[in-house]
């Protein structure tokens, strides 16, 4: 697909804003992007956007490896692997159409878990669970961020980010290579990626310069309350 002058400036600016959220909470470029990109086009998640996800994921990694519990997630990559097998069947058997409201059916899943508000103990069989349930949504709408981070919403925010980074990188690595098996990955692919290059660039320098200004928790509300509408937007265009 090709894509305007005016329609790569809008990709770039969701793409930044959504490489902001992540390089401030740990996550979030899923589920402010998702949403949003889908509605421009299809084609522009799962792939691409994981692919997005990958990029950041590596910067922080490097950025933040200082404060990785690795004995933590170690399980949830171990569940997210699984996750992402099934999801990638998933795709190989269902339609474009039926994509479409799965994917809007799994974005607002993940807005109600989120705003759910429980605080689960955080053990090897809660990281298990919240990673399948992560492999499974995030690789098939490119949003699985919320699982993870409700598991871990307690804990100090540097911890915070650098597990989550290690564990949607490991995630995003296994979803790409599912994708490709599937046929999900082209040439496009990596040509629309790049053309977003400049919008994770300034997301992330902005997010090194606004760590300490941001409030996560109203950033949070806000990612839910702009998925929610959107997914619902996905669904009524769904039946109509």
């Amino acid at each position: 697909m090709e894509y305007t002058l005016l329609t790569i400036i809008l990709i770039n600016i969701i793409v930044l804003i959504g490489s902001l959220l992540q390089g401030l909470i740990g996550y979030g470029v899923g589920m402010f992007c998702a949403p949003l990109l889908f509605l421009i086009s299809p084609n522009l998640v799962p792939a691409p956007l994981i692919l997005i996800s990958t990029i950041i994921t590596l910067y922080m990694m490097v950025r933040d490896r200082g404060h990785l519990q690795f004995e933590q997630v170690s399980w949830a990559m171990s569940g997210g692997f699984l996750g992402v097998l099934l999801a990638g069947l998933i795709l190989k058997f269902t339609s474009k159409e039926q994509f479409e409201l799965v994917f809007a059916l799994l974005i607002l899943f993940a807005v109600f878990i989120s705003l759910l508000g429980f605080n689960p103990k955080v053990n090897k069989v809660t990281n298990a669970i919240a990673g399948f349930t992560s492999g499974l949504m995030g690789t098939i709408t490119a949003v699985g961020g919320p699982p993870m981070a409700l598991l871990y919403q307690n804990g100090d925010i540097k911890n915070i980010k650098a597990n989550l980074t290690a564990f949607f990188l490991f995630l995003n690595i296994i979803a790409l290579i599912t994708l490709a098996l599937v046929e999900q990955i082209s040439v496009n692919t990596f040509i629309t990626v790049g053309l977003t290059l400049p919008g994770i660039a300034a997301g992330l320098y902005i997010s090194s310069k606004a760590h300490h200004i941001m409030k996560a928790h109203l950033i949070r509300r806000w990612i839910l309350a702009l998925s929610a509408i959107t997914a619902i937007i996905a669904i009524v265009r769904y039946f109509n």
